[in-house]
């Protein structure tokens, strides 16, 4: 099993150039399949016991005077590579995260093919099986959240990043949730890379995203978001789903 805890112990040319503000509209790459993720045994265990510590991280938020009153603040450093295809941010991403762990990675175009990547996108419940084939670092699991989850969902982005484990996002995004979004993005994935939870009424979440929105190099690299904005975002995906 690989460790939990390096853990708690140690998106045609033509198209493109007559109608860019649109190409993006409906995702950048997220397959719209309704497919369930197939965990092995050892993501079962593993999940079992990132949840456990996830529940006592949110049991300490709880137990402060302010939920995210900790002055609580940390980044890693997640490579970026903006996607190459409009429908690409499954391999993107995927380049990013194996970047990260290993100092280097493939193309795009191999991992788009190791994720059976179409012009529909990429499947995001097959992201984790590809991050786990190519690192030993952090066994990624699948997991959907509920709205009365939110607490825990937040403690599995804290513990994420202090774990020096990205975690990978399957976002619904609108300019409302995301305001560096100018238009609405149905589907998207992209990874986590750091959070800043000092300040209760200004928490963020830094997102190492592989989509340029627009062509304004807003929302490129590691970028900050709200981070009630990015829960919100991945609720509004039908999957509500994360890797960690």
């Amino acid at each position: 099993m690989k460790p939990i805890i390096k853990l708690i112990s140690a998106a045609t040319l033509i198209f493109t150039l007559v109608a860019p503000t649109t190409i993006f509209a409906a995702g950048t790459g997220d397959n719209p399949e309704r497919t369930l993720d197939v965990p092995t045994a050892e993501q079962q265990a593993v999940k079992a016991q990132k949840n456990q510590l996830a529940l006592q991280k949110a049991r300490q938020l709880t137990s402060e005077v302010s939920a995210f009153a900790l002055g609580e603040s940390k980044t890693i450093a997640v490579p970026s590579y903006q996607q190459e295809k409009s429908y690409w941010c499954g391999p993107a991403t995927t380049k990013q995260v194996l970047g990260f762990f290993n100092g280097s990675s493939s193309t795009q175009a191999t991992y788009a093919k190791e994720l059976g990547t179409t012009t529909d996108g990429t499947d995001f419940s097959l992201v984790d099986d590809v991050i786990n084939k190519h690192q030993n670092e952090n066994t990624y699991i699948y997991q959907s959240f509920t709205s009365s989850d939110y607490l825990t969902w937040k403690s599995a982005m804290i513990l994420s990043i202090d774990w020096g484990n990205p975690a990978v996002l399957d976002l619904k995004i609108t300019s409302a949730n995301m305001p560096l979004y100018s238009r609405t993005v149905a589907g998207h994935i992209l990874n986590t890379s750091g959070y800043n939870v000092i300040s209760e009424n200004d928490k963020k979440l830094r997102l190492t995203d592989p989509f340029d929105e627009g062509g304004r190099g807003v929302t490129l690299g590691n970028v900050w978001h709200p981070f009630d904005g990015v829960w919100n975002a991945n609720q509004a995906h039908f999957r509500k789903a994360i890797l960690w």
